[in-house]
């Protein structure tokens, strides 16, 4: 389990000067220039200094800490009184004397398996569902997330916290999503992994700020371009990780609320009415929700634009929402509990309609503590 890492000769001395209680960091770069190896060491070096830390992981495409698709927060508390400390991510090759001991492989050893065991040592211990692998078109839910995570580390009574983020700096887009970052989590270290133009355009305009010191570094010595098949294999193996001991659980949609989502919000449609509709759209509707002035329904087969507009003018509606069950089966949902809280992801495995049921596969015993399933982007297939 004691998966080293290398580290850059000037990390150390920048830890020396931003590792320090009640301190935020938050830390920026491209892909593949070592943000998530440095956020480590930042780990393995506060713990060592007897700090608790929060990590918080926003990196949703090539997480770390809890599955794909996620931001996942997680705590490492120091063991006091102990000569040779325990260190979450192992501490560097390189002989330094204050890390040491068990953790998680580097991101520059990417394509090496990961040890069961550190999936389990680094499972979260708070989660925000985003439902999709990259920020791009998905901002507010990335910025709510990465802020309810800060706070439910700071919460938990962290002296130190470090943020990680995706490797998305490039457009108009990255520049406004990382921006909005800084001023919703008030960071007062930025560091910066390599000082392209890109990063130099985002963090420009807090260069004179008293709040914030920005800190640039180099990518990593060692570090290598991971294509895009070695990212689709390391997402499939932290998803067949998260769901290696789920199973099959039985959901009744009138026990739960959908979000992000058109459907589980309205009343069920009853059996006369979904032959009314039926007749109306000309194809079979086995599934359907009035709303104010609107309808969800899912139908055997994708209705024409002619259809849906039909049913708008028959019956006086604002609002047709018109889906397949392929839009339920092997969808992505985030499981939330009635204190607002993410107790899991889980895959809709499909609908029995006439039972009015969702058969979902997430983590035993977790079903009957749901309140709300929110829908994500990512539909969980097999062979991807």
């Amino acid at each position: 389990m004691n998966h080293k890492y290398r580290i850059n000769p000037d990390w150390k001395r920048l830890a020396s000067r931003i590792v320090m209680p009640n301190h935020r960091v938050l830390v920026f770069g491209a892909s593949d220039a070592g943000k998530s190896t440095f956020c480590r060491y930042l780990i393995d070096y506060a713990c060592a200094a007897s700090l608790k830390v929060a990590f918080v992981d926003a990196d949703v495409g090539q997480s770390q800490i809890g599955p794909p698709t996620t931001i996942g927060m997680k705590l490492f508390e120091p063991k006091p009184n102990v000569a040779d400390p325990h260190l979450p991510f192992g501490g560097p090759e390189n002989g330094t004397t204050n890390q040491v001991n068990s953790g998680t492989e580097s991101e520059l050893t990417a394509d090496t398996k990961q040890d069961r065991n550190d999936q389990l040592c680094h499972k979260a211990d708070a989660l925000y569902f985003v439902g999709v692998l990259s920020p791009q078109r998905n901002l507010l839910p990335i910025l709510t997330g990465t802020r309810l995570m800060v706070d439910t580390g700071l919460n938990a009574g962290a002296d130190f916290t470090v943020i990680d983020t995706t490797g998305y700096v490039h457009d108009g887009a990255a520049v406004a999503l990382k921006q909005q970052k800084i001023d919703l989590i008030r960071p007062h270290h930025l560091v910066c992994i390599g000082r392209s133009k890109d990063l130099e355009r985002i963090v420009g305009c807090y260069s004179d700020l008293d709040f914030l010191t920005i800190h640039y570094l180099l990518p990593h010595r060692l570090v290598r371009t991971k294509s895009g098949e070695a990212r689709k294999r390391n997402r499939k193996m932290k998803f067949e990780a998260y769901f290696a001991d789920s199973e099959l659980q039985t959901v009744p949609i009138e026990e739960i609320r959908g979000a992000r989502t058109a459907f589980f919000n309205g009343r069920i449609a009853n059996q006369k009415e979904l032959e009314t509709l039926t007749r109306l759209a000309e194809e079979e509707i086995i599934y359907a929700e009035w709303g104010h002035r609107s309808v969800s329904l899912i139908a055997r087969r994708n209705l024409p634009q002619s259809a849906t507009k039909n049913l708008k003018n028959y019956l006086s509606l604002s609002f047709v929402v018109a889906e397949t069950p392929a839009y339920i089966e092997q969808r992505l949902v985030g499981m939330v509990n009635k204190e607002g809280e993410t107790l899991a992801i889980g895959i809709i495995e499909n609908m029995d309609f006439h039972n009015r049921n969702l058969n979902v596969r997430c983590e035993p015993g977790i079903a009957s503590k749901i309140k709300v399933l929110q829908f994500g982007g990512y539909r969980f297939i097999e062979k991807q």
